[in-house]
């Protein structure tokens, strides 16, 4: 179940984010490491749940949040929405959480909020993500955004991925 981010959500979160890479695979360098509980309550909760603008999600199993979700850059215009933050508790990895959270938000997304296309950007380092949007959803890579961060003094980019409403609509 999708249940909105709160404030008493930052201890959580930011255990999720401990580790410099998880954190670097998720965030990139968009809000300085380690995450910081000012940043988390304007980004994550204060700004968030309006479905025009940015909704953000912890994904909770038996009342016990296992991950977290967001759409941000909301295009109520085009129909668009752009999956941004997305994780899994470290702990609960490979247990199936992270194919269920997303099945939610994609059915928010193209069945509640009418979205025609949602995207999300995956770092080209990433290649378990990769392959779990391509695989597990059918998403598509459209292109490759080169060098777009710098993580230890390499560049690196990421992949913008898509999923339009009908290709959805398609695997249910």
């Amino acid at each position: 179940m999708l249940v909105p981010l709160q404030k008493d959500d930052f201890e959580l979160v930011s255990g999720w984010l401990a580790d410099p890479e998880d954190y670097f695979k998720v965030c990139g360098n968009a809000f300085g490491y380690p995450l910081q509980r000012e940043v988390f309550e304007a980004f994550f909760v204060e700004s968030a749940g309006n479905a025009n603008q940015r909704l953000c999600f912890k994904y909770c199993v038996n009342d016990t949040a296992v991950g977290m979700v967001h759409f941000t850059r909301i295009d109520r215009p085009n129909d668009f929405g752009h999956i941004g933050v997305a994780m899994v508790d470290p702990q609960t990895r490979s247990a199936g959480h992270g194919r269920a959270m997303f099945a939610a938000l994609l059915t928010l997304g193209f069945d509640e909020l009418n979205f025609h296309r949602i995207d999300l950007n995956v770092f080209e380092s990433n290649a378990r993500a990769l392959k779990f949007y391509q695989e597990t959803f059918g998403f598509q890579v459209e292109g490759l955004a080169r060098d777009t961060v710098k993580k230890d003094g390499v560049y690196q980019g990421w992949y913008t991925l898509s999923l339009l409403k009908h290709e959805w609509l398609a695997q249910q």
